[in-house]
């Protein structure tokens, strides 16, 4: 089957509720072993379709992105992982798809663009790959085109710290997820203006991932002076719950 072929479902009461309880218990690991914090929050479009473009520099990326998103968000996983028992039918009730290796083709996106067109959230990395150094690499026009052909706006998200486990669990690192505001598709009416329109969306997004980045980087850097602030924080807001 390839990948145009995968035509997205509707998603079942359980697989939602699935989704719900999995992604609590996770943001909660996250939140209490890798002090995952999310900014720009309010950027967030509670309903319709939305893509969220990330960079991507880890495959924690999706569920650490997922957990800071307040939407159901649809994954995309390697073919190979859906042949595991068990794990194959546990990723595809958490919605993900199956793509083949070879970056967003026209098949991959034809299976974002169903999901997007039943007013769903998807997650993309515009790059096409994990840069595990950290440096933002070039996007790629297929978030671009995603967005032009459905009308999707598309909310340009950073994170940083997944690089090392390690790191994060030794009080190194930490999560950190930012939002940037949304970025929307111009009209395009021609060819030859829907191929400019998704050069422009995939550059307005790479330049506010670019942003994100410059802004946030140095908080994923664990020192003791943010430490204290991080208590102090927590127990305001411990304060503040009980007072409730």
């Amino acid at each position: 089957m390839n990948e145009g072929s995968e035509k997205a479902a509707g998603y079942s009461p359980t697989s939602r509720l699935l989704y719900g309880v999995t992604k609590a218990f996770v943001r909660g690991v996250l939140v209490v072993f890798f002090r995952l914090k999310a900014t720009g929050r309010q950027h967030e479009l509670r309903t319709g379709r939305v893509i969220y473009a990330s960079n991507h520099i880890s495959a924690l990326d999706p569920p650490v992105v997922g957990a800071a998103v307040r939407r159901e968000l649809t994954y995309l996983a390697k073919r190979e992982l859906f042949g595991v028992p068990v794990l194959g039918a546990l990723i595809r009730t958490f919605h993900a798809r199956p793509v083949d290796r070879g970056g967003y083709t026209r098949g991959v996106l034809e299976i974002l663009r169903g999901q997007l067109e039943d007013d769903e959230a998807v997650l993309i990395f515009p790059e096409g790959t994990r840069r595990r150094d950290g440096r933002l690499g070039e996007g790629k026009i297929g978030v671009g085109m995603l967005a032009v052909w459905t009308g999707s706006p598309v909310i340009p998200a950073y994170v940083c710290g997944t690089a090392s486990v390690w790191k994060a669990l030794l009080g190194r690192t930490r999560f950190r997820v930012a939002f940037g505001p949304p970025v929307f598709p111009p009209a395009a009416a021609t060819p030859a203006d829907r191929k400019q329109a998704y050069q422009v969306v995939t550059d307005q997004v790479m330049g506010e991932i670019a942003r994100l980045k410059a802004a946030v980087d140095r908080s994923c850097s664990y020192h003791s002076s943010t430490a204290q602030a991080d208590r102090v924080s927590a127990g305001d807001g411990a304060v503040q719950s009980g007072q409730r």
